[in-house]
């Protein structure tokens, strides 16, 4: 079959992958016949899984797909065959690898971090940062924050290794704001791609956390300057209800006894003599010349 059939080379890393015929509107709109790709050999170590009903190592359509297991770096040989006579050559095959989105991990300061508090939970925080996806701090770590603060929408407190003793609230601004129940610890709290950051922040420590930890906060607001709370639980607020949380480091630490611990409230003082007020003032205009 000279001129109805056309043979093309895919490499192959070891791992888990799928081999998809890629849509093309050319063939919605009937204006020609997609061809029919096949798996004619693949090297050593790669083994193909069919989807039931097809034949083995065939895709005849676009949107078909087969799953690739290499257990070593190796090649599939394809054919791509015309379905009719003097039919379409052209077919996109895309092969990408199986796995779990990855989250970005937040650049860690350069200090060293604090020795973990004994009877403590590591843990980490995270969140989704708007225009920059889900955003990952260990314990003691900022997200976001001064260095490179972003607008975060939502976020969970997940333990690692272990149960983490902590249940947090947040608040969010619009017409269907407002403060939201209490979430354990691995629970995602906030929104995703809403335009929504968040605006206020509760956390507390659980009966299961020992009676000599504490945690301890600091959370920076749009405008203003990163704020430290410490205690049982606390809550971080912005200047106005208006500004977003843009960056959050947590910490569990021991309790201090007799150490003045912060209001776990936290509001702001908004009595009108410790309010900075603007005035503008209209400027004379100039007469006539």
């Amino acid at each position: 079959m000279v001129g109805q059939e056309r043979k093309a080379v895919l490499k192959v890393t070891r791992g888990l992958h799928s081999l998809v015929y890629r849509f093309d509107p050319a063939y919605a709109l009937d204006l020609s016949v997609p061809p029919i790709a096949r798996v004619e050999a693949a090297s050593e170590g790669i083994f193909l899984v069919t989807a039931p009903g097809e034949e083995f190592g065939t895709l005849s359509a676009p949107g078909k797909g087969l799953v690739v297991l290499a257990e070593q770096d190796g090649t599939l040989h394809l054919t791509i065959q015309a379905s009719q006579s003097g039919g379409s050559l052209d077919a996109s095959l895309e092969l990408s690898r199986i796995e779990a989105q990855r989250l970005s991990i937040a650049a860690p300061s350069s200090r060293q971090r604090t020795p973990l508090t004994p009877g403590a939970s590591e843990f980490l925080v995270r969140a989704h940062v708007s225009l920059r996806g889900d955003l990952s701090a260990a314990r003691g770590e900022w997200l976001c924050g001064p260095a490179l603060p972003g607008r975060i929408e939502g976020l969970e407190v997940r333990g690692v290794g272990t149960e983490c003793p902590v249940e947090y609230q947040v608040a969010t601004g619009g017409r269907t704001g407002g403060w939201s129940s209490w979430f354990p610890a691995g629970a995602y709290a906030g929104s995703r791609g809403k335009a929504l950051p968040l605006i206020g922040l509760r956390l507390r420590l659980t009966d299961a956390a020992p009676s000599d930890l504490m945690l301890r906060g600091e959370a920076l607001f749009l405008g203003g300057s990163p704020v430290v709370r410490s205690g049982r639980e606390i809550e971080f607020t912005g200047p106005s209800p208006l500004d977003p949380l843009v960056g959050l480091r947590l910490d569990m630490v021991p309790l201090v006894r007799g150490e003045t611990v912060s209001d776990p409230v936290g509001r702001q003082d908004n009595r009108p003599e410790n309010r900075l007020r603007v005035f503008r003032r209209e400027m004379p205009q100039a007469g006539a010349a």
